[in-house]
């Protein structure tokens, strides 16, 4: 009997000091609870709260407006923070239309960033928890005009107020409705904006083919979408005429282009008529400074044929031409599939793809955004950097 009832006093004590400290780790981790409840819900939103939703369906929306994105220099994010806003923002408009660094420069997607809220604890290494109000614009740079707005807030957690912003963004889901919707009434007052002020870019046009900077006059116009009728259609004339002008400055290049393709027939006599040799050729303007070497080089072709072949190729040859003629008259997004196969055009969208590359580079370099006194003010460049208040 006395074993028995110092074995029941041995398990009493010991279930009494479980308890106890089963209810001190309890406390323990009801203090850590309560000293990381700053970081809870670090996750991102938008203001109307459209990003808990799932994921919204792309089906119903579509843009056809290129839009370049621009992200201002906060010194805070870094360059790795800026090129996954960059990313992003291309991912996100790509989804239902057209992003990317080599788009339509004139028109920007960009955020402006403002801190709403910052939570930093004492801890070592310092964690920061800060919630930030994104306000994605859409913006003509020429005119300073701002079309559409989207407004969301980041949550983000991280070892910097860079890496919690980082963080953030990187969770943050664009497939939802309002963000859809946004890109596609941008479009609609962009569509707008390009028929009510074509003369606009028409002007631009032309003042860039005055200082014979032809790719950036010929590109501007060639931006116009389709959709814009009213505007496309008043720049098609002008638009050919600065795309010629472009081939006739650049035409060594094409000069180069037609060698390469006249050097691939090694017994002339025999290769038959070289569509892709002619299709450089019928590019190069009878005005520009390099016809004169180009004719050369086809009249010395042709005295290479023998009597038979030259026959052959002469009818080739007005038959090719008068291809070439009966699909310049035609628009170039309504060409029937034989002419969408023809060599000329292939050859023509290489060299008008070219001409807007070079042409946007110019127009990147005239813009410049981040000497826009304007841009600067909405973007909070310059003096003003919405991370000067987080505690470092």
């Amino acid at each position: 009997m006395i074993l028995r009832s110092l074995s029941l006093l041995v398990i009493s004590s010991l279930l009494l000091t479980s308890c106890g400290n089963s209810g001190e780790k309890k406390d323990e981790l009801n203090a850590k609870s309560s000293e990381g409840s700053a970081f809870e819900g670090a996750q991102a939103t938008n203001a109307s709260g459209a990003n808990s939703l799932s994921s919204a369906s792309t089906e119903g929306y579509s843009i056809s407006i290129k839009l370049a994105p621009f992200i201002p220099a906060y010194p805070e994010l870094g360059e790795s923070g800026k090129q996954l806003l960059v990313s992003r923002l291309n991912a996100a408009v790509s989804k239902i239309g057209f992003g990317g660094d080599g788009a339509n420069p004139r028109f920007i997607i960009g955020p402006s960033i403002n801190l709403l809220s910052k939570n930093v604890t004492g801890t070592a290494p310092t964690k920061y928890a800060n919630t930030y109000e994104v306000n994605l614009m859409t913006c003509d740079v020429v005119t300073e005009t701002i079309f559409q707005s989207y407004t969301f807030q980041v949550k983000g957690v991280g070892d910097s107020p860079e890496k919690a912003f980082i963080n953030g963004f990187r969770d943050y889901r664009f497939d939802n409705e309002e963000f859809y919707k946004f890109l596609v009434e941008s479009e609609k007052k962009i569509l707008a904006f390009y028929n009510k002020n074509c003369n606009l870019f028409m002007q631009e046009a032309d003042a860039q083919a005055k200082i014979r900077n032809y790719d950036a006059a010929f590109t501007i116009l060639n931006n116009i979408p389709m959709e814009a009728e009213q505007c496309y259609s008043t720049a098609a004339t002008k638009k050919s005429e600065y795309f010629q002008m472009s081939l006739n400055m650049n035409c060594q290049t094409v000069l180069a282009s037609m060698k390469a393709e006249m050097g691939k027939a090694n017994d002339a006599s025999a290769s038959g008529f070289n569509e892709a040799a002619m299709s450089f050729y019928s590019m190069i303007d009878r005005q520009s400074s390099c016809f004169p070497e180009a004719e050369k080089i086809y009249q010395a072709y042709l005295k290479k044929l023998n009597p038979k072949a030259k026959r052959d190729w002469d009818f080739e040859m007005k038959k090719y031409q008068d291809q070439i003629d009966r699909v310049n008259k035609l628009d170039q997004f309504n060409q029937d599939s034989v002419s969408m196969n023809f060599d000329y055009l292939k050859h023509k969208d290489e060299m008008q793809t070219k001409a807007e590359v070079e042409g946007n580079k110019k127009l990147l370099q005239k813009y410049q955004y981040d000497e826009l006194p304007w841009i600067r003010k909405i973007f909070h460049l310059g003096k003003y950097d919405p991370f000067d208040r987080i505690e470092k």
